[in-house]
């Protein structure tokens, strides 16, 4: 599925089960930039028997810093990790380490979880 598809999917999910949730583009690319470089601490978590054929699973400790850090609800986090997994895993958009929202970001919502910035 195209990377736009999968987006464009997400969105409508949203748009047609009445939620009352609004998804900005801004939270979709901010989803795929800190998954993107959290690469490594996604992979930490996986069981050994897991191989790069299969989605990660993020744990509880990611899917709470992406919901802080991106404003997604907690429960709906799933469901973008779903739509952009793939996207996020072969994609290195990322927020420069100098943007102030980026350190802010791992400041507050990622210290108190063990994730780190660098």
């Amino acid at each position: 599925m195209s990377e736009l598809h999968q987006i464009v999917s997400l969105l409508d999910r949203y748009a047609t089960n009445n939620q009352p949730l609004t998804i900005t583009f801004d939270q979709i690319l901010r989803f795929i930039a800190y998954s993107s470089r959290l690469k490594d601490d996604i992979l930490l978590v996986q069981p050994a028997s897991y191989t790069l054929m299969q989605p990660p699973i993020l744990s509880p400790a990611i899917e709470l810093f992406l919901s802080g850090a991106c404003e997604i609800p907690l429960p709906c986090i799933p469901d973008f990790w779903l739509a952009l997994a793939d996207i996020a895993w072969t994609t290195k958009l990322q927020f420069t380490s100098s943007d102030p929202s980026f350190q802010a970001a791992y400041k507050v919502f990622g210290h108190v979880r063990g994730i780190g910035m660098l």
